[in-house]
């Protein structure tokens, strides 16, 4: 018989809420960042501009290039972000390359939190970044929920009723879905929220 886990006393417990969700379907993101003329900066003056970050790289460029001809500093050339607006915690303060910005404000608008998750996993690599899509496989409420999936993907529930005929035994045989998503988390790339939310990725 298997260890019976502390939480859920049941496979039918996870029934009563939702085992996965859409991480999508979430407050509308304008993903914006504050680029300053790092030429002022030095000088103590603060001249830079919010940009919207979800343009085309080439829009982005042309935003700074303005920012940067209108600095009080003749000249000016380098430039830095120095804060943004709904990116989740995604760290962009070594970012300098247009494109990048423009494919993490996207990809936070298209995919909400699992996209932030998985861009705060893989840095600031492009490439990395757009695998997004082939790498995601789901987001669920916690790592039990994770592992309760598994084991209905993999027809473990139906295995375990057929085995276990008698009425007054089934309901007290149940998987240890703590000790499912452990050993499975070595095959996958399972990212934590604040909030327990796990976001799964094919390694």
């Amino acid at each position: 018989m298997e260890r019976q886990p502390h939480q859920p006393e049941s496979d039918d417990e996870f029934d009563e809420h939702p085992r996965t969700f859409d991480s999508e379907r979430q407050q509308a993101r304008h993903p914006r960042i504050y680029v300053a003329d790092l030429a002022s900066t030095e000088r103590g003056i603060e001249h830079g501009l919010w940009i919207d970050a979800d343009q085309s790289a080439s829009e982005i460029d042309a935003d700074i290039e303005a920012m940067l001809a209108s600095s009080p500093v003749p000249g000016a050339k380098l430039w830095t972000i120095r804060s943004a607006e709904d990116f989740d915690g995604i760290d962009l303060s070594t970012v300098t390359d247009s494109a990048v910005i423009m494919d993490l404000a996207r990809g936070l608008i298209e995919h909400g939190r699992a996209f932030a998750a998985w861009a705060r996993f893989v840095g600031n690599d492009r490439t990395r970044i757009t695998e997004f899509r082939d790498s995601y496989t789901g987001s669920y409420q916690s790592q039990e929920a994770w592992a309760w999936a598994l084991v209905e993907n993999l027809g473990w529930h139906q295995e375990l009723d057929r085995r276990i005929t008698d009425t007054l035994i089934r309901p007290y045989v149940v998987f240890d879905y703590e000790a499912v998503a452990q050993d499975a988390s070595a095959s996958w790339h399972v990212l934590t929220d604040p909030d327990g939310t796990v976001h799964v990725f094919a390694r």
